[in-house]
């Protein structure tokens, strides 16, 4: 069973992730560093938790722009996986898709690994954006990370290496961001936010 998903268009959350401002980082982890970390992020694999389009993908928010009546292209497809039975599939439309983690805690003097798996049948596929995007607890934006992803016939991972985390930073977000395309579809599963060191100053 397949459901689509689709949730209200929050003009200024999907600003910030077309946005081209963003933090440049020299650091560059791998799965190694990860090895015994706990994943941050909730659903990772994108299991269905409801039959309800806005319920079932829990732990995660859908957005579409332009927002309007017609079918999401947004799918919990249960025939294509990396990990576990399931993965989320974008099919080719005019929307731009912003596919949005719930926030989990970071720490200002932490290394965080983030990656996204991807694969494509899409003879002229986009080039999705992978972000990491950091807030105080009031919600104002402290860090932005980005990398644009290559997608191909098979699974491929996109990571980005991110520290050197600016002051009053409380809680962070993974962020997928997908074009507009006009043929075929986009798989993307095994989603991960991974803490790879952290230390306090006194």
């Amino acid at each position: 069973m397949r459901k689509r998903l689709g949730g209200p268009c929050l003009f200024v959350l999907l600003l910030i992730f077309i946005s081209s401002c963003s933090t440049i980082t020299t650091l560059s982890f791998t799965e190694r560093d990860v090895k015994d970390s706990p994943n941050l992020i909730k659903n990772n694999g994108f299991s269905p938790y409801s039959t309800i389009g806005e319920e079932a993908l829990k732990g995660w928010m859908v957005m579409l722009n332009p927002q309007n009546n017609l079918e999401s292209p947004v799918i919990i497809d249960p025939e294509v996986a990396l990990e576990g039975k399931t993965s989320l599939r974008i099919d080719a439309s005019d929307k731009a898709v912003l596919i949005l983690s719930s926030p989990f805690n970071v720490r200002r003097y932490g290394g965080y690994y983030l990656r996204c798996y991807f694969k494509t049948n899409s003879p002229h596929p986009p080039r999705p954006q992978l972000r990491f995007i950091v807030f105080k607890e009031n919600g104002k934006i402290v860090n932005r990370f980005k990398i644009k992803a290559k997608v191909n016939e098979d699974w491929e991972r996109s990571s980005i290496s991110a520290g050197f985390i600016k002051p009053g930073a409380r809680f962070g977000r993974l962020g997928i961001y997908i074009p507009p395309f006009k043929e075929g579809s986009i798989w993307i599963d095994d989603t991960g936010c991974f803490e790879v060191h952290g230390f306090k100053i006194d």
